[in-house]
């Protein structure tokens, strides 16, 4: 039985400081049972195997079985101890099946990617420098890296200026999009984004930096097999 294990990890910063994170997984399996060389003049059908989830640290928020493929057997105590067991039947072999979605706490702890933000004005542009750090903890490369720049009402965003370049700005949504295909344990990497300013908000009162914001959220994949 091979295991693949594929995790969504979504972070939203404001000012640097984390706001929200949220983290999606998918359990899948692949049975196999012919031998390499071996003949066999009807395909077999897998035998059922039972799946232990343990979750000692309650790190995990839901679970959600796959029931064309699984029965959930967990009895009471095993619940309260956080060992969910199923009972997994697959149609055929060499193929992976998803069998459990699940959903993380709100909660989990450390963060396996960080993102720090500074943002400057001067005369009618403003320039907004990011980091984008890796845990140097994490366990395994981070994957399709996504970063979602929110621009505020009053900066416009069809004026975006990109260092290095590669941030497209999406009118519609009013964003700037980034992507990097993978992030190892420790690396970071920087951009820049510059912008023209609405003339109606140079004229307002106060400190310009202090009033705008540009909330980041931050998208990744990590993946294992077994």
């Amino acid at each position: 039985v091979a295991l693949a294990l594929n995790e969504d990890l979504t972070c939203e910063y404001k000012k640097s400081k984390l706001s929200t994170l949220s983290v999606e997984g998918t359990l899948q399996v692949r049975v196999k049972i012919t031998q390499q060389g071996e003949y066999s003049p009807q395909p077999q059908a897998p035998i059922p195997f039972f799946l232990v989830f343990q979750d000692h640290f309650s790190h995990i928020k839901s679970l959600q079985e796959n029931k064309k493929f699984v029965e959930h057997l967990t009895p009471e105590e095993g619940v309260e101890e956080r060992e969910f067991i199923y009972c997994v039947s697959v149609p055929r072999e060499e193929e992976f099946y998803p069998i459990v979605r699940y959903k993380c706490c709100s909660a989990l702890r450390p963060v396996p990617i960080r993102v720090q933000s500074r943002v400057r004005a001067q005369g009618n542009s403003c320039r907004v420098a990011l980091q984008i750090s890796s845990n140097p903890q994490n366990p395994s490369e981070l994957a399709q890296l996504t970063i979602i720049m929110s621009v505020p009402t009053g900066i416009l965003g069809e004026t975006l200026r990109c260092n290095p370049p590669g941030g497209v700005w999406n009118d519609e949504r009013k964003v700037v999009l980034w992507c990097v295909s993978e992030l190892g344990g420790g690396e970071k990497f920087q951009l820049q984004a510059m912008f023209d300013i609405d003339a109606t908000v140079l004229g307002e009162e106060g400190n310009l930096v202090e009033k705008i914001e540009f909330p980041v959220l931050a998208r990744c994949q990590c993946s294992g097999f077994q």
